[in-house]
């Protein structure tokens, strides 16, 4: 038995040798939405970080945190039917970090949504819009709404939205080469 500490799954891959690219994928499906009484963004995005970094870089690690904190804090804050489920999912293999989440949602929630993501443009048209944005809101500090647009300017994620059979699925891709 020794004194030191252990070290953690981060500090482990951060000083591994170059593995060959590994294929991780999860789902995760939670219902009713009514029933959750805690931090589900932050528990679902540090079990993201926690299992990438077993197999990816850091920095990716913390990019598809940030992703699955933002997208499952736009399932918890939208609900629009309190009985339904949602759905997370994240995927990585050795060309793209994909990370998706589904919940109910009518054709008027989809169109905002879409709207939302078409007005984000390249990550340089979204920078545009962020800094427009911030600058529009500095007297409303405490309101939200940075969270699209700064996957695309500063993560450099590409958003998609599909809406099918009555479930808006939103879907962030980061390509890992080029």
């Amino acid at each position: 038995m020794t004194d030191t500490p252990t070290e953690t799954a981060a500090e482990a891959s951060a000083q591994a040798p170059a593995a060959p690219r590994a294929n991780v994928a999860f789902a995760i499906e939670i219902g009713p939405l009514s029933a959750v009484v805690g931090d589900l963004p932050t528990v679902v995005a540090e079990f993201s970080l926690s299992l990438v970094a077993l197999f990816y870089p850091m920095t990716l690690a913390k990019k598809a945190n940030v992703v699955v904190t933002e997208l499952v804090q736009n399932i918890v804050e939208n609900v629009a039917e309190p009985t339904s489920d949602g759905a997370i999912k994240l995927a990585i293999d050795e060309r793209d970090l994909v990370i998706s989440v589904s919940n109910i949602a009518n054709e008027e929630a989809y169109a905002k949504v879409r709207a939302k993501i078409a007005a984000l443009g390249t990550p340089a048209e979204a920078k545009k819009l962020l800094a427009a944005t911030i600058r529009e809101r500095r007297p409303q500090r405490l309101k939200g709404g940075l969270g699209l647009i700064r996957l695309v300017a500063e993560n450099r994620f590409t958003l998609s939205c599909d809406h099918k059979d009555g479930r808006l699925t939103v879907t962030a891709r980061y390509p890992l080469e080029g």
